[in-house]
């Protein structure tokens, strides 16, 4: 059973305080460039991937994945079955804080995103705000949990960011971190031929740094909740195959979804970053997106990404 949520919320520095209606009010879009895709309005520039349709389905097949690497679940972080209030940071469509709340009827399920788009129905123990989670959090309430994926390339400030989830979990409650790793591997010598989609990554990365939010970030996240008061702090690494080259059924599977996901990164990833941050040109950009996706496509390039799984408990009082 689903519902046009009417329960007020509270925010960081949220624009919307309540349900769909007001989430409809904010404007969702913002021409960024000539690239023909459509971006955040509030907070303009905050973040330089855009909102749109396409990138809308990545978001979603992406969910896909990172359920498929752990064999459905939503979470690695053992919060138990009743957990009461929980919030999903840089939310995106909402299709993970829907499910959880679908999996968690216990649950006050909220997420926060820039970008209004998330649906107008949604399970009665699930809503969204526009919200900006770097801000200061004016939430009245703890959570028992809090949840943040590919968040890599979204923060400035991450140790302002996990001292702020720390305050606002009650004692016990847990923090997870899902996020992929951008650097290419290869357990053969075919990834060393990819040298335009290892440049690519390369290259989206130090834009990323250069804007002030990297994208390499996840590697340090177990150390910095450690460091924000957090224990009993456990990572896990899966490997994310880019095409269906694995032997193993369930990886040769994940791998043909993560091609196509990888190929609508790139799609949306690049124009921001190169444009805005680098300097590119459109047409530089496009014929650089043409060489990359020719190295992704190679069925004779085994490559892979590495996905960090990072949880945390806040201890007991």
């Amino acid at each position: 059973m689903c519902h046009q949520s009417q329960e007020p919320v509270e925010g960081a520095q949220s624009l919307t305080a309540q349900a769909e209606p007001q989430l409809a009010d904010h404007p969702v879009e913002v021409d960024v460039g000539s690239n023909g895709r459509r971006y955040h309005a509030f907070r303009e520039g905050a973040y330089l991937v855009p909102n749109d349709d396409e990138e809308q389905d990545r978001m979603d097949l992406a969910h896909h994945i990172y359920r498929l690497l752990i064999g459905g679940k939503l979470h690695l972080a053992p919060i138990g079955q009743n957990p009461q209030r929980v919030l999903d940071l840089g939310t995106g469509t909402g299709i993970w804080a829907m499910d959880f709340a679908d999996e968690y009827p216990s649950a006050d399920v909220r997420g926060t995103d820039l970008s209004p788009i998330q649906p107008k129905w949604t399970p009665p123990n699930c809503s969204f705000e526009v919200d900006d989670f770097e801000e200061d959090w004016l939430y009245r309430r703890p959570f028992d949990f809090i949840h943040g994926r590919e968040l890599g390339g979204c923060i400035s400030d991450d140790k302002k960011l996990f001292k702020q989830a720390f305050e606002h979990l009650n004692p016990g409650g847990y923090i997870e971190l899902q996020a992929a790793y951008p650097p290419l591997k290869s357990d053969d010598d075919t990834g060393d031929k990819a040298t335009d989609f290892h440049e690519w990554v390369n290259t989206i990365c130090d834009a990323s740094t250069r804007f002030g939010k990297p994208l390499t970030c996840a590697p340090g996240w177990k150390a910095k909740l450690e460091e924000a008061g957090f224990i009993d702090v456990q990572q896990e690494i899966r490997k994310v195959p880019m095409g269906p080259w694995p032997k193993d059924p369930k990886l040769k599977e994940i791998g043909k979804f993560q091609a196509f996901q990888e190929a609508q990164v790139i799609d949306s990833y690049t124009p921001g970053l190169f444009g805005r941050v680098l300097g590119w040109s459109e047409l530089e950009i496009q014929v650089f997106i043409a060489k990359v996706k020719r190295d992704l496509n190679d069925p004779k390039i085994h490559l892979y990404q590495q996905l960090y799984f990072i949880w945390g408990r806040k201890p007991e009082v």
